[in-house]
């Protein structure tokens, strides 16, 4: 794993995010990108617009940048990159991705939660792309991860060991169980099925399969069932084998 994508507000779990990217990155330069989203200015003065896209941090948010910037580098591979977008369109999401030569997108919590249109937007156009996304569970500390179950769709169309050996090339960890996960089924109500299985097996990590599509408004399944358990969830598309 080369680059790792982080679109951030620079809330304090961001730094997990970076401390977890530390850990699975692979390489001898990886880069942790910090995306920031800005709106583009409605002015035609090419100074208000310089002044306007200047990136404004608090206090807070240039302590959160300093730790994460500390944390990469005492990895002795990772490097810290801020990167500061005006607006956001799915072509140039795309040449974005392509350009920092992204492997993986970790989105945490809080930029999830964020209200603000274009970080929601931003997020649609994320989970419609073909990268591997990792979403943070709800701990504060950096995730390690060793076993998994995979929360197979009835449209998946990989099956445990195409999921593996996708996997295998990022992470090491293993899928130790599966079930399967109907449309019909009410995510809150599924969630606390899976307590024992992920109890007994010692489950860390969720795993799921998209496709590339339209997306839809309402929630997806696996994202309820991870804010229900607190467990991460690894979501790889479909495509990538």
């Amino acid at each position: 794993m080369k680059n790792i994508l982080i679109p951030t507000t620079f809330e304090e779990d961001t730094l997990t995010a970076v401390k977890t990217a530390v850990k699975y990155a692979t390489g001898k330069n990886c880069a942790i990108v910090l995306l920031q989203l800005q709106k583009m200015s409605d002015s035609y003065s090419s100074l208000s617009v310089l002044r306007e896209s200047k990136p404004l941090y608090t206090a807070a948010q240039n302590e959160i940048i300093s730790k994460c910037r500390e944390t990469a580098e005492q990895s002795g591979n990772c490097r810290l990159v801020l990167h500061n977008q005006c607006g956001i369109s799915a072509p140039l999401l795309k040449n974005l991705i392509e350009y920092l030569g992204t492997d993986l997108v970790i989105f945490t919590p809080s930029y999830k939660e964020d209200k603000n249109v274009l970080n929601s937007y931003c997020t649609q156009l994320l989970l419609n792309s073909k990268c591997p996304i990792l979403h943070l569970g709800l701990t504060e500390n950096e995730h390690d991860f060793n076993k998994a179950l995979f929360l197979e769709s009835e449209q998946t169309t990989l099956n445990i060991s195409q999921l593996q050996q996708i996997i295998n090339g990022q992470f090491n960890f293993k899928i130790v169980s599966q079930a399967k996960v109907a449309e019909e089924h009410n995510p809150a109500d599924f969630a606390p099925l899976l307590s024992e299985t992920i109890l007994k097996n010692n489950i860390d990590l969720l795993v799921e399969t998209r496709k590339s599509e339209k997306r839809k408004t309402k929630k997806k399944a696996a994202k309820n069932v991870n804010e229900s358990l607190g467990l991460p969830v690894l979501s790889i598309y479909e495509g990538a084998l």
